[in-house]
């Protein structure tokens, strides 16, 4: 049987990021060059896999990439929002010392989550809110970065000051996570993208596995 749009999507992502983990557990991080070509076709690949586009979405991109690069470029220079920073050289170019592709981060990351909350609570009519999704989708990229932040400066994408997160990036995080993933569910997005689950899934399989492979916990 042929497969479907979906399904080879869902293929090219489990191979990218099998290829990803296993060269960088098993021969060194060097290959985590190619994160920015990792990244666009991420990306890419969920959007080719989107019902329904409309002017909502698009708002929604350009104010998540726009925001979320802006309020990155302010951490790094100033250290007021994250605490103190700086970007490596695995996330490619950069524009005020913050790599573009952070925005384009944030917002596939911020798509993924809410697609995930709006799964979990469809079929709970207590936690059936916008509220409530935004805060499940929210909470989920949190534990995501704690994972991320064990191991970003072993794979050169981005170092703190004392090689420690402060709380202050965690509830940063938070915050950008639910402004952002409360307007996705203000804007009625569609969800019904099972590439994006797919997506969050493997994303949180690649950092946690990295997180074991380096035993990095906090």
């Amino acid at each position: 049987m042929k497969p479907n749009k979906v399904q080879l999507s869902i293929a090219i992502l489990v191979v990218l990021y099998a290829v990803g983990l296993i060269g960088t557990i098993a021969f060194d991080s060097s290959i985590l060059k190619l994160t920015p070509i990792n990244l666009l076709v991420s990306i890419f690949l969920v959007g080719l896999n989107h019902k329904k586009f409309d002017s909502n979405l698009l708002v929604f991109c350009a104010v998540v990439f726009v925001g979320s690069f802006a309020f990155e470029a302010l951490g790094v220079a100033t250290g007021a929002i994250f605490g103190q920073y700086f970007y490596g050289e695995n996330l490619g170019y950069k524009l005020w010392d913050t790599p573009l592709l952070i925005g384009i981060n944030w917002l596939m990351l911020c798509y993924c989550s809410s697609g995930f909350a709006s799964q979990v609570t469809a079929q709970t009519s207590v936690l059936n809110s916008r509220f409530a999704k935004a805060l499940i989708a929210a909470l989920t990229m949190v534990v995501l970065d704690l994972l991320m932040e064990q191991v970003a400066p072993m794979v050169d994408f981005w170092y703190f000051k004392n090689q420690v997160a402060p709380l202050q990036n965690y509830t940063a995080w938070f915050a950008f996570s639910f402004a952002f993933n409360f307007m996705f569910q203000q804007l009625q997005i569609g969800t019904d993208n099972r590439v994006a689950s797919w997506l969050l899934a493997l994303q949180f399989i690649f950092f946690g596995s990295l997180c074991v492979a380096f035993y990095q916990f906090p």
